[in-house]
């Protein structure tokens, strides 16, 4: 059972994509809650089946360790957007937001760095299929099913993908932690920008990082060398939407 989603939340928000055709719904016998109330009333007005097992019997359907919270979501995927789409998208605005995933491994971190794209409503994330956690249950959850509201390509030809946005007008940063530039002083308010985010140990690969026109730091005190890949992320990424929604405001 590959195509599965589990968590409250995230099978809420999967219920409702048009990117998902719901096919069964799992509920543990003695769930309750505000959140399994709307579940259900999703299930009936979509006409979900959905049926009531024990919690042993939920737990064999996702897996052992993972934290189903009584929910379990089968679905079908409707389609995904290419890195054509993103990139034609991109293109129709005047200063765009494109995030590109290298190495990162986790699921986890992965499905964190998802959520705050969404978050901040990057116009895309393209993902390295060959080095990059592939989008399954687990990077579900962890971005409480955000990123259904985000368009993400998992491709390959990752280097190809990225020197095609540069090509059309795309500025490229990453952070290292061992850039001499700190984050502070770039100025991203103009133009349109891919955000390359590297592995949790390696950073950006040596033929990413040669692409990217900027690579800058993010300064430290304390004695802390560097932070999670996704809270990195998250630094930078307000600081260029910081920067670009400061610029429209003067």
């Amino acid at each position: 059972m590959s195509n599965i989603i589990y968590g409250r939340n995230p099978v809420k928000v999967a219920m409702e994509s048009p990117r998902k055709k719901p096919i069964q719904l799992y509920l543990q016998n003695d769930i309750q809650g505000e959140v399994i109330i709307k579940i259900i009333e999703l299930a009936n007005r979509l006409k979900i089946p959905f049926i009531r097992l024990d919690k042993f019997a939920i737990q064999k359907i996702v897996g052992y360790p993972a934290h189903h919270q009584g929910v379990v979501l089968v679905y079908e995927p409707l389609g995904s957007p290419t890195w054509k789409d993103i990139l034609t998208k991109a293109k129709s605005k005047k200063d765009s937001l494109v995030v590109f995933v290298d190495s990162v491994e986790d699921p986890r971190n992965l499905g964190a760095i998802l959520r705050t794209a969404s978050a901040f409503g990057v116009d895309g994330v393209i993902t390295s299929k060959a080095h990059t956690a592939p989008i399954n249950s687990e990077v579900i959850k962890a971005s409480a099913g955000e990123l259904e509201k985000v368009d993400i390509a998992q491709e390959n030809n990752f280097t190809g993908i990225v020197k095609e946005f540069r090509e059309n007008n795309f500025w490229m940063v990453s952070f290292e932690a061992d850039a001499e530039m700190p984050l502070w002083e770039m100025d991203f308010s103009q133009g349109s920008w891919g955000i390359i985010v590297g592995g949790e140990d390696r950073g950006v690969r040596k033929i990413i990082r040669s692409l990217c026109d900027y690579v800058v730091s993010i300064p430290l005190e304390n004695m802390v060398n560097s932070l999670n890949v996704s809270v990195a992320f998250g630094v930078g990424l307000y600081e260029v939407i910081r920067q670009k929604q400061g610029s429209r405001s003067c």
